[in-house]
Formats: C-alpha cells, structure tokens, sequence
C-alpha cells in the first residue's frame, strides 16, 4: 500500500470516528446522555491518532516535500491545511474542557461540548474531503516514484514509533464508543 493509501485509510477511521461523534451529539440533543468515559476516549482518539499520528505525518513528513517541490507556489494551501489541523486542536480541547461540567450536568458546559463537537465534526469532514480529493491527487502527480517509497518509508517508521499497532488500538478505540452509544 502507498502512503497516500495509508493516508486514505486513516481518513475513513477518522471518519467513522466523526460518525459515532456525531450520533453522540444527536443522542446528547434527544435527552440521553453518553457517559464521561466516551468522551474521554473521543479526546484520546483525536489527540493520539488524528492528531499525534496522522496530522503528524502530513505536516512534518508529506507538506515538507511537497513544500520543497513545489518552492513555495502552494505555501498558501499548505497554510490552510495546517490551520485547519490547529483549530481542530482547538476544538478537541474545547470538548476537553466541557467534559467535566457535563458530566456534572452543568448546562452550559454541555452546550459547549455541543457547540465544540459540532464544529470539530463539520470542520474534520470538509478538511478530508479536500485532501482525499484536491490535496492527495496533487500529490500523487507531484512527487516520482522514489519520493513516494521514501514517504512510506517514513511513515512506517512513525507507525513503529507510535508501538505499531495504533490503527488497530484506535479502531477499538471507535468500537468502545459505538457500543457505550448502544447501552444508553
């Protein structure tokens, strides 16, 4: 698999991820209230495999080149993906933030985990949708061959860094959630 394959998997994980996110905020809005727990997990999902792993290889790994190729004629786009990666740092803190309160039943920090998951949800789903089909086909025609090899090279090292297994322990991760939204 190339690395802009394993990048595409990652988005439809962070996709099903943003789904199951997104039947909490529906089931939150109807009167049921999933458990602290899931929105612990919904944190560490976000923060260690979109964020840590994902983000991580695109930034530092996949913009770098792509920034040396191009020699600045796609700063600007580049720019606005990474600010889009922030503000969804941003947003995942803010759920932070409110996990407590509404755990407690504190409306407004229940209206601000609304309002953050909202905006995290909206923001992540535009953002892949333009890489999967703007950013990534770029890519794809930009960097030869052994750019290619050398950028899944990198990648599975820093899937070795991150104890190689962290798909799979995101995935559970996602599969954990699912199963809290079921037993309310």
């Amino acid at each position: 698999m190339g690395p802009i394959e394993t990048l595409s998997n990652e988005h439809g994980l962070i996709r099903h991820y943003l789904n199951v996110l997104a039947l909490a905020e529906s089931k939150i809005q109807e009167g049921q209230h999933p458990p602290r727990e899931f929105f612990d997990k919904a944190v560490e999902f976000a923060r260690g495999f979109a964020d840590r792993f994902h983000h991580f290889k695109e930034e530092h790994v996949m913009f770098v080149r792509l920034a040396q190729k191009r020699k600045g004629e796609i700063d600007g786009q580049l720019d606005t993906l990474r600010y889009q990666h922030e503000r969804g740092r941003n947003l995942i803190g803010g759920i932070a933030r409110a996990v407590e309160g509404y755990a407690a039943g504190d409306m407004m920090k229940t209206a601000d985990l609304l309002e953050n998951m909202a905006a995290y949800i909206s923001l992540l789903r535009h953002h892949i949708h333009i890489e999967d089909h703007v950013f990534y086909p770029m890519a794809l025609e930009e960097l030869s061959a052994e750019e290619m090899a050398a950028l899944g090279e990198e990648f599975r090292k820093e899937r070795e860094r991150q104890g190689g297994e962290i798909f799979e322990v995101c995935h559970k991760l996602i599969v954990d959630m699912s199963s809290m939204l079921t037993h309310l």
